[in-house]
């Protein structure tokens, strides 16, 4: 353990001192504060909406950053060789790995979080009051940033910062359209090999809409527990999972 952590701290602080880091921090937190232009609505309106555009802020930056840092870590200590020092301590690739992803996922905590304060203290200028769900609503966006950073560096193990930036966009997109879109075709199809390859797809993408709890922030509806448990397993499987295949193929990997 000792040795992943290690590694996560080194790579929080290069994270850390990356430009794309601050400009999406700062460019997500002036879209949040701009939002106090939306005076021109009744107060009711004006929170909903305030909700709604904070929550999609902190969700598309923290899966932007995920995208950018996860795509880049693994493959920049190949290229410059920083991992071959890293590989001569007593340090296995597998811990290597879930390092990186540690250290990405706690740099882009940090921004989200950076977020989720001004979110919360908008929300306490507007209304008085912070809502108990938004707590919540927060904490399984961080699930689902961490299984997008999860996905970036498993498949930064094989492929370039840019393919893995493309690759890990088009998943992150396709998980969120998953149910609608792609469970139509299942419905549409026939039984075949069209339908067990949309199957497939369907089983293999991560369902992150399930992580969205931005429409019961809004309209502050209560989510049963054993459904909040039931996704919190589930994405921790899939980190687990994706973690998993990006270490079997990194592990026999020349670098």
């Amino acid at each position: 353990m000792t040795g992943i952590w290690i590694i996560a701290r080194m790579s929080l602080l290069e994270n850390s001192r990356k430009q794309v880091f601050h400009v999406m921090c700062l460019l997500m937190l002036a879209v949040i504060a701009s939002s106090t232009m939306l005076s021109i609505f009744t107060e009711g309106v004006q929170i909903k909406i305030l909700k709604d555009l904070c929550m999609t802020c902190i969700l598309f930056g923290g899966a932007a950053l995920a995208i950018a840092l996860g795509a880049t870590g693994v493959p920049n200590d190949v290229e410059s060789r920083t991992i071959h020092p890293l590989m001569a301590r007593p340090l296995t690739r597998v811990q290597y790995l879930i390092g990186k992803f540690l250290g990405t996922f706690i740099t882009v905590s940090l921004g989200v979080g950076a977020m989720a304060i001004a979110f919360g203290g908008l929300i306490l200028m507007y209304q008085h009051s912070i809502d108990s769900s938004l707590g919540m609503a927060v904490l399984f966006t961080l699930l689902e940033v961490a299984i997008i950073a999860a996905i970036a560096t498993m498949i930064s193990t094989f492929a370039s910062p840019a393919v893995t930036t493309v690759l890990t966009f088009m998943i992150y997109l396709a998980g969120t359209i998953k149910i609608g879109y792609i469970g139509g075709l299942i419905e549409k199809s026939q039984a075949g090999l069209s339908k067990a390859l949309y199957l497939l797809i369907y089983h293999a993408l991560p369902n992150l809409e399930c992580f969205n709890l931005k429409s019961s922030l809004i309209h502050n509806d209560v989510i049963p527990g054993a459904y909040l448990g039931q996704v919190a397993f589930y994405g921790v499987c899939y980190i687990v999972f994706a973690l998993a295949a990006g270490s079997l193929y990194f592990a026999s990997r020349e670098v």
